[in-house]
């Protein structure tokens, strides 16, 4: 039987994509920032559909209604990357480009979801497994290099030549980060397809990789995620108001926070009452206190309009330093940027940037509402974000691509999880 046109190319993206999920383990450890390429690449499938076009644009052209929270929320994202290149104008290295940065992600991110949202059933099951295998099996992969000092990097050309091989292992760990949101939808489908136990397994693997690799955020974020998890499933629609609510409160309320830490009084405690080896152990937690209290410091210049996209990259290079517990030598107090992404966006990007961002995070939200998720993905939900956030707050930047292309692996794996639960829940009335 002579298949069409249409069918041969179904059957040639899910191999693709099937291509693909088996090259993603491998993207995480051996560099990163392929996960950004990746989702490029993931997206392509949608993109040869005339329905995602219709279904994207339409909510622009056809069809725009502003009471309707996905358009609306769409609207708030484009404006933001509207914003950004628009502060490229009085950004001092005039940056007109950066909000590509963001809004490639934003839109290849976008198709994946729709793409996930509207498989049949037999390719929905068939990518859910491979969805949950290469993010379960990239964890297996950087915990295996958490364990063993980086093995396979050292086995494998480029070698490292900074001290302590310091770049290969906090690339691994730079690598469980882009996998951290992910593990969670990875882990319930895992559950869904073969048991609980398996899932809490998946989540096991996620954990070892989380602390055995040199990135500490990753652990935090991986608790948090546990956390927001096991609540949402006790109080799903109050855990999910609150998780949300506490996002936009987060980013409204950040540089105010920041401005009241007593850096001085922190530091003095620190020398005083905390062993040096503890200090040394700290120091770059210690480092972050100082870098957030002077970005604080510096927002209320920037405002209305902040002071341009990249405008910290250009401070860096004037910044003033500081002496930090624990530290081997003086630290800037601004760094190539401020290991906040709230924090930097008052900073470069002042009031429209965090009105639009929040307005986003509103309507977002309320689409989700809209869908009457079931608990598990609502509890999932929550976890992403809940991870999500922590990164964002304690060493994420907004013009890392790979970091926002991680949110859209993650927002594959949801949509996954939820097309997945959907039909078998039709299948078995």
């Amino acid at each position: 039987m002579q298949l069409t046109w249409k069918q041969q190319r179904e059957r040639w993206s899910r191999a693709w994509l099937y291509g693909l999920f088996m090259l993603l383990p491998w993207t995480v450890v051996f560099g990163h920032k392929g996960v950004a390429p990746w989702l490029l690449l993931a997206s392509l499938p949608a993109f040869a559909r005339g329905d995602f076009w219709q279904a994207a644009f339409g909510q622009l052209f056809d069809k725009p209604d502003i009471g309707n929270p996905f358009f609306a929320g769409m609207l708030s994202a484009l404006f933001f990357c509207f914003w950004i290149f628009i502060s490229g104008f009085w950004s001092p290295e005039h940056h007109y480009s950066l909000f590509l940065w963001v809004l490639a992600p934003a839109l290849l991110g976008g198709s994946v979801v729709w793409y996930c949202l509207n498989l049949p059933q037999v390719w929905t099951y068939r990518l859910a497994t491979i969805f949950s295998l290469a993010i379960v099996g990239g964890m297996a992969v950087l915990a295996f290099e958490g364990l063993t000092d980086g093995l396979l990097r050292a086995l494998l050309p480029p070698n490292d030549p900074s001290a302590d091989r310091s770049r290969d292992i906090i690339a691994l760990g730079r690598g469980v980060t882009a996998l951290a949101p992910a593990l969670f939808p990875a882990a319930l489908i895992v559950s869904m397809i073969w048991s609980r136990a398996a899932g809490l397994g998946a989540l096991a693997v996620g954990v070892v990789a989380a602390f055995s690799n040199d990135v500490a955020a990753n652990a935090v974020a991986i608790a948090a995620g546990l956390v927001a998890v096991v609540i949402t499933f006790k109080a799903p629609k109050t855990s999910f108001l609150v998780a949300t609510g506490g996002a936009i409160g987060l980013l409204i309320l950040t540089p105010i926070a920041a401005a009241l830490l007593p850096i001085e009084v922190i530091f003095a405690n620190l020398e005083a009452h905390v062993p040096e080896v503890w200090q040394s152990k700290f120091s770059s937690w210690s480092h972050r206190l100082a870098i957030w209290n002077s970005v604080a410091g510096r927002v209320g210049d920037g405002l209305p309009f902040g002071f341009g996209a990249d405008y910290a990259r250009v401070w860096a290079q004037a910044a003033p330093m500081i002496d930090v517990p624990g530290a081997k030598a003086p630290l800037s107090v601004m760094p190539l940027h401020p290991h906040n992404v709230f924090l930097q966006i008052w900073l470069e990007l002042g009031l429209p940037g965090v009105l639009s961002l929040g307005l986003f995070f509103y309507f977002g939200s309320k689409v989700l509402r809209g869908a009457a998720l079931p608990t598990p993905t609502m509890a999932v939900c929550v976890g992403v974000l809940a991870a999500i956030v922590v990164s964002l707050m304690v060493e994420g930047s907004l013009w890392q691509v790979w970091r926002l292309a991680a949110m859209a692996l993650a927002a594959m794996g949801v949509a996954l999880s939820y097309s997945l639960h959907q039909q078998w829940k039709v299948k078995s009335r």
